[in-house]
């Protein structure tokens, strides 16, 4: 059984997780295309599929059975700039996919259960090897990192009184983690590994103008274990491959979220979103090849040693008619990086976002997009630094989605 749910969350990881996420710490920043063109200002509200992943107790909304489909597609433009060593560099434009699969049943007017596939945590980024050659040695070599989980949670929904609900689902997840970058001449891992978690929620709605939400997913472990390769290892009489393991953390999550509408049509919703990064002081690295151990375990592992960090989140919905809605949202999302370990394989910023989106909804099916705009702040990093990459650090972004759902 294990080793088919590694197989079936591989060929997801094809189809749901890019090469490149942008994301913040390790967490990509939503899911739904209705509650991203809300800002992803999500908790207090949670009526769509989308619930699973914002608030699991939302699913007592939905009246009956609905699947859904989400995609997106994540346009990063990072921009690196080393002037001593005379480096102007960016990423190259691409689109890198992500996206979800829902499945919500009402079992009663009490009871509500649904499964989601989605992608909430990756992050990493590609570099053009030919503008960096002043840090490797005048050698072209590939700079590349990915880092994410794929998840799978089935979920459950109860209603306990006719304004409070509680929600829980099991997170299975699935960690991915690919590098390429200088070493001893070339560097590659290659890693996977599996972890389980939980959410927790509650929604409490006093009326139809007002509702809360509060969500808390675990922290979790991923152990992940693969293969490393060493191209110029054979200099020092050593193997140029190994076993390679590494654990990485993915921190606590609590989420705070009210809903309120003012008239019959307005929606305006607030989030307070809080990470516990602070867990995360480092990836380690282990390699079963003894003389790879001593030789290279040291400068192979990550050093990050982050800060916990509070999303504010807000976000509109206003109803034209029965058919159409226009959204529209804003969240800032400070980097819990601090510049002594910033560098270019694992992109921290603060970004400011903006967010619009469009909803089309009839009796049968919903159709809803949106698009996201972030904005980060430029990173100075001084020379001298233990950990931290010199240079100014740059990233903006571009995220168009789309989800189609079906109410059966």
């Amino acid at each position: 059984m294990k080793r088919i749910l590694k197989q079936a969350f591989a060929v997801a990881g094809v189809l749901l997780l890019s090469t490149s996420l942008a994301a913040n710490g390790l967490n990509l920043n939503s899911v739904g295309s209705k509650a991203i063109g809300m800002g992803g200002a999500f908790v207090g509200l949670a009526d769509d599929y989308s619930a699973i992943f914002w608030n699991p107790a939302g699913m007592i909304k939905q009246e009956g059975p609905i699947f859904s489909l989400y995609g997106s597609a994540i346009m990063p433009h990072g921009t690196y700039e080393f002037a001593m060593a005379g480096i102007n560099t960016e990423t190259e434009s691409k689109a890198y996919p992500s996206g979800a699969i829902g499945y919500i049943k009402p079992l009663s007017d009490k009871v509500v259960v649904g499964i989601l596939g989605y992608v909430p945590s990756g992050s990493g980024a590609t570099w053009p090897g030919a503008d960096l050659t002043p840090l490797s040695s005048g050698i072209v070599l590939e700079w590349e990192s990915m880092v994410g989980i794929i998840a799978l949670s089935p979920a459950v929904a109860v209603r306990v009184t006719d304004q409070l609900t509680l929600g829980a689902a099991l997170n299975i997840y699935y960690g991915l983690l690919k590098i390429k970058r200088p070493g001893l001449v070339q560097y590659e891992e290659d890693l996977t590994g599996m972890a389980v978690g939980g959410t927790i929620s509650a929604m409490f709605q006093p009326s139809e103008m007002l509702s809360f939400g509060l969500t808390f997913k675990t922290p979790i472990s991923v152990k992940m274990k693969g293969d490393a390769t060493m191209s110029g290892a054979g200099i020092l009489g050593l193997s140029v491959t190994s076993d390679a393991e590494r654990s990485a953390d993915w921190p606590m999550w609590i989420g705070f979220g009210v809903a309120v509408k003012p008239m019959d049509r307005l929606t305006i919703t607030a989030d307070l979103q809080y990470t516990d990064w602070k867990k995360l002081t480092d990836i380690p690295v282990t390699y079963e090849n003894l003389a790879w151990q001593a030789a290279f375990a040291k400068a192979g592992k990550f050093e990050l040693q982050w800060e916990s960090k509070i999303q504010w989140r807000f976000g509109m919905e206003y109803r034209l008619n029965d058919i159409w809605a226009l959204r529209a949202g804003y969240y800032y999302d400070p980097a819990p990086g601090p510049l002594e370990t910033a560098n270019i394989l694992l992109p921290q910023f603060t970004y400011n976002w903006a967010t619009v989106g469009v909803g089309y909804h009839t009796d049968s099916i919903s159709l809803d997009v949106a698009v996201e705009f972030g904005f980060g702040e430029d990173r100075e990093v001084p020379v001298g630094l233990k950990h931290g990459m010199p240079g100014i650090h740059g990233m903006s972004m571009v995220v168009p989605n789309i989800a189609f759902t079906y109410r059966f």
